[in-house]
């Protein structure tokens, strides 16, 4: 957008992310609902402030950076690899309000879609870590073990095998440390997930799960004629 950022495309902002006017306050740091307002309507036709300007292009260049976005729930779910009942559970929601959100029939409250980001960062974070893992340790070693090497060809005090050998192997306890650390990292946010899991198993035997919401439905216009 080459123009200047004003009012009326906070409107567009919010409904492009599926947000509540709520959310959209809080992505942009306006205070409240007569600011938003005042903004929208009132200086629709007006530049708005710089700082909120800078968040859209932002937020719209790096849709996965916004605070209160969709997670797509059966994705989400084909990544956990559980069934509808462990999802609802997770979500303190009972069987039923899953199938609706997988069709699309009900978008999931706020406090769902929370918790959804909350898993769907923590899933990131180890699927992340744990492809660095894979691609990456094999080759940092044969590089580290090779630039070891360079040095010891250059050390001319390194001439013997045994103190080549040696060397070759403090880098190798080095990598050792280096890949146990890592895999720490990587399983932190798998042991948070599990931990939220625990939390929503307890809630689950102690709080019944509210009924789904249920989509409004408009009665029939009587036919014409009738009493």
């Amino acid at each position: 957008m080459d123009r200047p950022i004003l009012g009326r495309d906070l409107d567009t902002f919010k409904d492009y992310f599926g947000a509540t006017v709520a959310q959209a306050l809080a992505a942009l740091g306006i205070q409240t609902h007569g600011r938003w307002s005042t903004i929208v309507k009132k200086n629709a036709e007006r530049p708005v402030d710089g700082a909120i300007a800078n968040l859209v292009r932002w937020y719209a260049a790096h849709p996965e950076r916004f605070p209160f976005g969709q997670v797509d729930m059966p994705t989400l779910r084909l990544r956990l690899a559980i069934n509808q009942d462990s999802f609802a559970q997770l979500f303190g929601r009972r069987k039923v309000a899953v199938s609706h959100w997988e069709r699309k029939q009900v978008k999931p409250e706020p406090q769902v879609q929370i918790i959804a980001r909350e898993v769907d960062d923590l899933l990131k974070s180890y699927e992340h870590q744990a492809e660095s893992e894979r691609d990456g340790s094999p080759r940092m070693i044969v590089q580290h073990l090779l630039y070891r090497l360079e040095e010891l060809e250059q050390d001319d005090g390194a001439t013997r095998k045994e103190d080549i050998l040696a060397a070759i192997r403090e880098t190798l306890r080095m990598e050792e440390k280096n890949i146990e650390l890592k895999q720490e990292a990587s399983t932190r946010g798998l042991d948070m997930l599990h931990e939220f899991m625990d939390i929503a198993s307890l809630n689950a035997s102690l709080i019944p799960a509210p009924a789904p919401r249920r989509k409004s439905v408009q009665p029939a216009p009587a036919a014409a004629g009738e009493a």
